[in-house]
């Protein structure tokens, strides 16, 4: 066994070990940092954390985040190669009009989504409709160096 074969193998052991991690981070955040539970979720700070889910089909990566009473105009996404960051508030109107009700008792919504597989989040598209953030990223493919086989 060569030492770059051996460097190269030990890297992507490292690789896929940070990997595993970095999806388990946002989970043991959560654990660790106190948070308030309302009847209606989690609430950090002046944001309360949205309901989420995320799955792959073979082209792209689809996230579908809950974010009613939210104006589309304040949604504030970032899509990158791992991770998916929104954040979404209310209008003044809305507080205003429901002061009582606890969901406005925070500006909005705010979440960070580590995504299943690396996606190009230039090419990233989203639709906010009757409160319902859709996000979908295309997956990165695997770039190689294709070599002609003698």
């Amino acid at each position: 066994m060569s030492r770059d074969y051996f460097e190269k193998y030990i890297r992507e052991i490292i690789d896929r070990i940070v990997r595993e991690v970095s999806r388990e981070v946002p989970r043991m955040i959560e654990t660790a940092i106190p948070s308030i539970i309302s009847p209606f979720g989690i609430i950090y700070g002046d944001f309360r954390r949205p309901y989420s889910e995320t799955y792959t089909t073979d082209e792209e990566v689809i996230t579908i985040i809950e974010m009613p009473g939210v104006l589309k105009e304040t949604i504030d996404l970032k899509v990158g190669r791992d991770v998916l960051e929104v954040e979404g508030r209310f209008s003044e109107e809305l507080i205003n009009q429901a002061s009582r009700y606890s969901l406005f008792k925070v500006k909005g919504y705010r979440k960070t989504i580590v995504l299943p597989k690396k996606v190009r989040g230039e090419d990233a598209k989203a639709v906010y409709r009757d409160g319902i953030l859709i996000v979908k990223a295309p997956i990165e493919k695997p770039k190689g160096v294709e070599i002609k086989v003698e």
